[in-house]
């Protein structure tokens, strides 16, 4: 690893994965532009849309010549490949992450920006608080208090089941291109996978202002399925196998109780919301690999449960409830 030297000077590339985006990538390529800092140029990735995506990118562009919006059209990759191909177009000596469906306060660089020179050479990344949009309409402020908080030399914070908010990173280039940017085998959690890697590199900093509204979907809160959980094991295994000295560092035994714990959360989600077919793959991951504590012993024991009596379950508890 180099040695960090002075802080970046502050010159920042949004960059934007876009998979048919249309209905909310105008608000998030307005919020990019009215930036109090302004970036020096909006690179929107359109990663095979077949909703013209494309169109209103090129539209919005000409509405908008001095705001430095560039549009790369590329087949269908995923995610992570949309993100690096935008980082590796990228100007600027901070690249900031922006998806289609989210949208930023005004001061958002700026405050990140100001955040970073305080951090001094060593910082790499920084994020900021958040607020959640849900499809009823409700919406809440994230508690930037606690697990949500990573700042610092943060590898081991980046155990606990909470994690950044990618919508809201800001990373230095120069480090993005020393790891190689985003893993492309990664079609889940590659936002884990380049946090754990990021985290030997340098400290992360954190805005606790909410400047990033982040939107969830019907479909997108539905899509909670078990590849997610297993490529963000893979991403804690991964790291734990290329960086020995942080692991012995921080403790084997940390990485398997993290993992053990985030067993239990997503086992106890998928049971009461009935995902029935990721919760007995869960359950067999967490056999297979060796992740046990007494709370995913419980959920063994509901496990032996077959499908059938747990609907009737279902159905008895419905049916009491209606009389």
């Amino acid at each position: 690893m180099k040695p960090l030297t002075s802080p970046p000077p502050k010159t920042v590339s949004v960059v934007m994965p876009c998979y048919n985006g249309m209905p909310y990538l105008a608000k998030a390529l307005e919020t990019a532009v009215h930036q109090t800092h302004r970036a020096i140029e909006i690179i929107v990735v359109d990663d095979g849309s077949t909703d013209r995506s494309d169109l209103c990118v090129q539209e919005y562009a000409r509405a908008h010549p001095d705001a430095g919006i560039k549009l790369i059209q590329q087949e269908n990759q995923g995610e992570p490949a949309a993100r690096n191909a935008g980082i590796a177009v990228s100007t600027g000596h901070w690249v900031a992450s922006l998806d289609t469906d989210d949208w930023w306060e005004p001061k958002k660089l700026e405050k990140q920006l100001a955040v970073a020179g305080r951090s001094g050479a060593s910082c790499v990344l920084v994020h900021t608080g958040i607020i959640r949009h849900f499809p009823d309409g409700r919406y809440e402020v994230a508690d930037s208090s606690g697990p949500s908080r990573r700042v610092g030399w943060c590898t081991e914070a980046l155990l606990e089941p909470a994690h950044i908010s990618h919508p809201s990173i800001m990373v230095r280039r120069d480090i993005l291109d020393q790891i190689k940017s985003y893993d492309e085998t990664f079609k889940q959690a590659c936002d884990i996978d380049l946090y754990f890697r990021l985290s030997v590199m340098g400290t992360f900093a954190f805005v606790e202002e909410p400047m990033v509204h982040y939107r969830y979907h019907v479909a997108q809160m539905s899509e909670d399925r078990f590849d997610q959980i297993q490529y963000h094991f893979r991403a804690i295994n991964k790291f734990i196998k290329h960086h020995p000295q942080q692991v012995d560092k921080i403790g084997i035994r940390q990485f398997h109780d993290a993992m053990a714990e985030l067993t239990v959360v997503k086992l106890e989600s998928y049971y009461w919301r009935r995902r029935l077919a990721d919760f007995r793959k869960l359950l067999a991951y967490a056999n297979q690999h060796g992740l046990d504590n007494p709370q995913i012993d419980v959920w063994r024991k509901r496990g032996r449960w077959p499908n059938w009596s747990i609907y009737i379950k279902d159905c008895l508890c419905k049916r009491s409830h209606c009389l």
